[in-house]
Order: structure tokens, then sequence, then C-alpha cells
């Protein structure tokens, strides 16, 4: 009987693999993976720049400017006065840069229209894209929490452009000379702001409300002028001193020729106004000290009276006006449906109709109302109707001091020499505390400057830039697009030599 012998069977496996196998087909067919790539190319070139032709323009230099002056965010300088970046490229500014160019090759004109101003800042775009993105993943906000933080983000992102402007200028201008464009650019802030500080005064915070004093308080004028004028005087001095004590910075500030601070100030005010003003007035108003026509004196406490009544019906008008404010800021904050049915179905506001107010208190008004959506608001407005109150207790008080019918006469023991003389030594007074005044606010508005003052910083250095419409983030999509295409290339290639 034959037995099978099974014999073992020897296979033999190959691990390497030949690298020549690989790159020899693709080194055959490295132009129609070139093609491939060209054509991917070609399709996002098209694609992305909506059409073929590349739009290269002219080089231009750039540089941030940055606005550090208090209320720039709301366009205004410190002063109140109006603030806009545009004032960079004005006429009074381009023509002294023009000026100060040694041996211009090009005219005025090819300057102004070689200069921009663009409100903006350097990585406005990316950060935006960037802050949207992360709200955007954010999968537990609401659609109104995510509009308002778009929203809030937005407005800062607004604001930041008020603060920062880009400046540029036309390489072609100075025919290509980077140096002579940075040296242009740099010179524009500056001259700018020397203008907005010297000539028009922007950083002046306080001005003063009285410059000189009128010298008809010494000058030998009926006594009655006198008095009033010394009484007008100290009022208009007063009110300086509580609009510097309003900022604390002001009150630390001493006046370099006397030595007195705003405190000192107020204090001699309030023993003026109590111990020789107060009694001047009684003494020549309602007793008659002094008077020497008795129908000018009567003529001129009627006009006093007739004025001040008018004015106690104008501030009783405006309280009035103020406290229905109020009333329809409360109604459309806690009960605005209830609110819009009081009022015809409007929940705008009511319209008050007033042909008795002038022209800028309805304008003040209308500010008002623009502003009653905001519930911060409602300070400012009830504080507006304190000052208002305040005033007219003032008025009524003043009203109060000048009703009555006939003088007392001369009751006081004291003649007309001693009352000119008193006169004399309040007007010496009032006067030390003007010249005081003025040095405060002098040193309040030095102050006020920054340390180099100017009124902007410029951010980084000048770039040079082409205009062209192939970007970067063009460009790099063109890189990807011819990678990808012969990545494909590659693809088929090797499909083709499979299918085979």
């Amino acid at each position: 009987m034959n037995k099978e012998v099974a014999y073992p069977v020897q296979q033999n496996f190959d691990d390497e693999i030949d690298l020549r196998d690989i790159f020899i087909p693709l080194w055959k067919a490295k132009y129609r993976i070139l093609l491939f790539g060209l054509i991917c190319l070609s399709l996002t070139l098209v694609y992305s720049l909506g059409g073929v032709i590349v739009e290269k323009g002219d080089k231009y230099a750039s540089i941030q400017v940055h606005f550090n002056f208090q209320g720039v965010e709301g366009g205004t300088f410190p002063n109140g006065e109006k603030f806009s970046p545009q004032e960079l490229t004005s006429g009074s500014v381009l023509s002294e840069v023009y000026r100060n160019i040694d041996s211009p090759s090009f005219s005025y004109s090819d300057l102004v229209s070689a200069i921009n101003v663009t409100p903006n800042f350097n990585g406005a775009d990316e950060l935006e894209s960037l802050v949207t993105g992360l709200l955007s993943k954010e999968k537990g906000l609401t659609i109104q929490e995510y509009s308002d933080g778009v929203s809030e983000y937005t407005n800062a992102i607004v604001a930041q452009s008020k603060k920062n402007v880009i400046l540029t200028i036309d390489l072609n201008l100075f025919d290509g000379n980077l140096k002579k464009s940075s040296d242009l650019l740099h010179s524009i802030p500056k001259i700018w702001a020397a203008h907005a500080i010297e000539d028009r005064g922007v950083l002046v915070m306080f001005s003063p409300t009285i410059s000189t004093l009128d010298r008809r308080i010494n000058s030998g004028e009926e006594l009655l002028i006198q008095v009033n004028v010394l009484g007008d005087t100290h009022s208009l001095l007063s009110e300086s001193v509580a609009g510097l004590s309003g900022s604390l910075d002001n009150k630390s500030i001493t006046d370099p020729a006397s030595g007195l601070v705003i405190a000192d100030l107020r204090y001699k005010l309030d023993l003026e106004n109590k111990y020789r003003i107060s009694i001047l007035k009684e003494l020549v108003v309602k007793n008659g000290i002094g008077v020497k026509n008795e129908s000018w004196y009567k003529g001129f406490r009627d006009a006093r009276l007739g004025k001040l009544e008018r004015e106690r019906s104008s501030l009783e008008r405006m309280v009035d006006v103020y406290e229905q404010a109020l009333i329809e800021f409360n109604q459309q904050q806690y009960s605005p449906s209830e609110g819009s049915k009081s009022q015809g179905g409007s929940s705008s506001g009511t319209t008050v109709y007033s042909p008795q107010y002038g022209e800028d208190v309805i304008n003040r008004l209308m500010e008002l109302g623009s502003k009653m959506s905001d519930p911060e608001f409602r300070k400012s407005l009830l504080q507006e109707k304190i000052d208002i109150s305040t005033k007219l207790q003032s008025v009524i008080t003043e009203i109060n001091f000048y009703d009555f019918k006939e003088p007392a006469g001369d009751v006081a023991n004291i003649s007309v020499e001693e009352i000119s003389n008193l006169i004399a030594q309040s007007f010496e007074e009032l006067e030390e505390i003007h010249l005081a005044l003025l040095g405060i606010i002098q040193v309040s508005n030095l102050s006020s400057l920054d340390d180099r003052g100017e009124l902007f910083d410029l951010v980084g250095s000048v770039q040079e830039n082409v205009s062209s419409n192939l970007s970067q983030r063009v460009m790099l999509k063109a890189v990807l697009a011819f990678i990808l295409g012969c990545i494909l290339g590659m693809v088929v290639v090797f499909g083709r030599r499979v299918l085979r």
C-alpha cells in the first residue's frame, strides 16, 4: 500500500515596495498632472476675481492714526466742539502741508487727490469674523442673545473706528519715494493737531464767564446801578467756581499768583455775598439810600420785576414739561402696552405742540425725547428737572425781594459815602477772586493736554501697499487649488493604471 508523503511548500513573500513603480508613472504623466493643477488654479482665480483680468493699481503708503482725546467716541473735542476724522484732509491743513514741501513737482490739487482718510483700524475685519464665528458656535445662545451679542460687538467696532483712521498717500505723487511720502504722512496729523489746539482751543476745558470786570461797579454811577451790577457779577463768578468744582482734578489746583484753591474762592464768595453785597442791596434797593431820581428808581424796579416774572413763567412751564416727560418715561418703561393704548396706539411718546417755547427749548426737548428709550437716561432727565427747579426758586426769591410798593426810606444811619466805600471794597474783593479764578482755569486747561500736547498717536510705521484685486487671501486660495488639482491629476493617473 502506497503512502502519500506531504512535502511542505515554501512560499516567498516580498514585503518590499519598489518606489520606481510609483514615481516613474508620475514622472511620465507630469504634464497631465500640472495641467490638472493649472485648470483648478484658473477656475479658482476666475471665480474669486470675477473675471480673467487682474487689476493692479498704484502703490500707496499708509499709517494708522489713533485719536487719544476725551470725547472722540462721541465725535466731540474736550471743549464740546464737533470732531470728524476728515479734518485731517481739510483745506487749512493740506494747504500748510503743501507750503512746507520744498519745490514740489505737483500741484495742490494733486496732493488733495492723493491723500485719503479711511475710518478704520488694523484687524477690524479679522476680529469681527472671529467673534461672529465664536457666537455662532455657542449653542446655548438664543436668537435674541445672539443678536444682542453681535450688535454690541458691532457698536464696539464702530466706536473703535471713530478713534482710529488709516491715512494713505499715493506713492506716485513722489515718484515712488517712500521716504518723502512717509514724512508727509507724519506731518499731516501734527499740523492738524496744532491748528486744533492753538487756533480753535479744542482742549480748553473751561473758559472764564467774565474776562474783565465791569468798571461801572466802581465808577461813580448811581448807587442802584453799582449795587445791582455788583450782585450780577457775584452770581456769574459763583457759577464759574461751581463749574470748576465739578471736576475732582480742579479742586486740587492752586492759583500760581495768589495761592488760592477752588474751596477758598467759594468760601470768599459766600462771605462777600452774606456780609456785604446782600446788605448793600437791602440798603440801596429796599431803603432807597442814595437814590437821586424817584421815577428812574421806580422804573428800574418795575423793569426788573417784569423780567423776573417772565423768567419765572418760562421756568414753570419747563418744569411741567420735564414732569410730563418723566411720567411718559415711566409709562414706556413699566407699562409699554398700556401706554401705547392711552396714546392712541402710539408707543413713541407724547407729541406736545407748544408754540410758547423758543426754538432752542423745542430742540432740547426733542433731543431729550430721542433718548427716552434708554433706561439709564432717567437719572439725567431727573437731574435736569432738579436744576431747573432750583433756578426757579432763585428767581422767586429775587421776585420777593423786589416786590414792594414803596421804599422803606432812609431808616439806616449810614451815609452815601460809606455805601460807596463798601461798594469799592466789595469790588476789590471780587476782582481778587476773579484774577485767582483766571489763574486756576489756565492751569486746568494746561493740565488737560497729554505729555506731548497732541491729540493723536501714530500706531506702527508707514507701510507700503499695492492696490490690487489679487489679495493675499485670493493668492492662498489659488495655491491650494493648484495643489488639489495636482493631487486630482495623480489620482487620475493611478486610476487609469489600475483599470488597465
